[in-house]
């Protein structure tokens, strides 16, 4: 790779740190800002985010579909610009709804961002480096997570807007290297090819695309929330004093795990060992699972448990986007990846599903169903990579 792509690659990267630790000090505390500031009930709290949430990413895919037409720089730096006006509307409004609006569209812009983000190194990476890429991203949006929310908590004691502005100012770093250090894809040069590829429509008859988007939103049922099933969890069978305690375990493991290991692991990762590491990924998973159903009061075991379930994270996270990055045709990696989203709806549907198994079931019964989910998740990957894509690329 050329000195300008490798600046390129890093500026990407942060950026990407930098958006994330603003979502971090601001969304996991969202729910305290809308019960303080506009006396909402709690019931009304979680639906309204969960809208929140869903209606963000279906708007995204739109954008990020369309995102192949055009200039990827320029979609990333307009994607930031409506990211920091989420931000800087919500201190300023005086209205339950209009701060719901606002979230959707912190999260649309975000989700545009993360999904152009890929597309930009799907298209200029080249194969061997594409997989370490999208790991050292992964752990640079775990290490946003992990910065952002002790931010967040500092900052809320002195105002409940601070962490608002915080996130516009930390994103608007980005803006200026993005636009001084970012190349841009020269759209022009490859628009008779764009043109013979680019169809969206056809994304709907392609059966490996839709195996891996049920693969990832099953995959994201288990993992994308897994800090909230726990803590759900361990409220059903213990008390408030407990989960704490687990969380403040769980949490600190996961994020040291992912930051340590993430891109190690992530580069290992080759279309002709992607089944077989998959495949352990998901026994990671299981495992953890397991660990975790018979945890009890042992912090011991919740921290033990946490790094085997990690370890099926550090797997499945990269492999997923190598799957859709392997099966989307040149000039559509954008719109691949926008389908791919869809499937983080499971990490929003997580919460809902885990209320009602814990409501309704013995709550270890949570535990034999997300492990149900694993490996239903599992079947859908393999069937995904034995069903022929509609490129000539093809894992075997």
């Amino acid at each position: 790779m050329s000195h300008k792509s490798n600046i390129s690659i890093g500026v990407l990267l942060s950026s990407s740190l930098l958006l994330t630790i603003g979502r971090g000090a601001t969304l996991p505390f969202m729910a305290i800002y809308l019960t303080r500031q506009y006396q909402m009930p709690v019931n009304l709290v979680g639906l309204a985010i969960s809208i929140a949430f869903t209606v963000g990413i279906l708007f995204s895919l739109g954008f990020g579909i369309s995102a192949d037409r055009f200039d990827k720089k320029r979609y990333m730096l307009l994607s930031v610009i409506a990211f920091i006006g989420g931000f800087i509307a919500i201190p300023l409004v005086n209205h339950a709804g209009l701060v719901i609006v606002f979230i959707s569209l912190i999260n649309c812009s975000y989700s545009v961002f993360s999904t152009v983000l890929k597309g930009y190194f799907a298209d200029t990476l080249p194969a061997t480096t594409k997989t370490k890429v999208f790991s050292l991203n992964y752990s640079f949006t775990n290490m946003g997570w992990t910065i952002g929310p002790p931010i967040g908590t500092w900052l809320l004691m002195y105002s409940a807007n601070l962490p608002f502005w915080l996130a516009a100012v930390s994103a608007a770093i980005p803006i200026v290297f993005i636009q001084r250090y970012v190349q841009r894809i020269n759209v022009a040069a490859s628009s008779d090819k764009s043109e013979k590829v680019w169809n969206p429509a056809a994304m709907l008859r392609d059966r490996a695309l839709g195996w891996f988007v049920s693969s990832t939103f099953l995959g994201s049922l288990v993992f994308g929330s897994f800090s909230i099933w726990i803590s759900q969890y361990v409220l059903t069978v213990a008390n408030s004093t407990l989960a704490e305690a687990v969380i403040g375990v769980v949490l600190p493991v996961n994020a040291i795990i992912v930051v340590t290991f993430q891109y190690f692991v992530g580069k290992s990762l080759r279309p002709d060992n992607l089944k077989k590491l998959m495949t352990l990924g998901s026994v990671f998973f299981l495992m953890g699972l397991a660990v975790f159903m018979v945890a009890g009061s042992n912090l011991y075991l919740w921290g033990i448990a946490a790094v085997t379930f990690t370890l099926g994270e550090l797997i499945y996270a990269p492999g997923e986007y190598m799957l859709i990055d392997n099966i989307a045709p040149e000039g559509m990696k954008s719109s691949y990846f926008s389908a791919q989203a869809l499937g983080f709806l499971g990490g929003a549907f997580n919460p809902v599903l885990s209320g009602i198994v814990l409501t309704e079931l013995p709550p270890q019964s949570l535990f034999f169903i997300l492990m149900v989910i694993t490996f239903l998740a599992w079947l859908c990957m393999l069937k995904g990579m034995s069903v022929k894509p509609l490129v000539n690329a093809r894992l075997q």
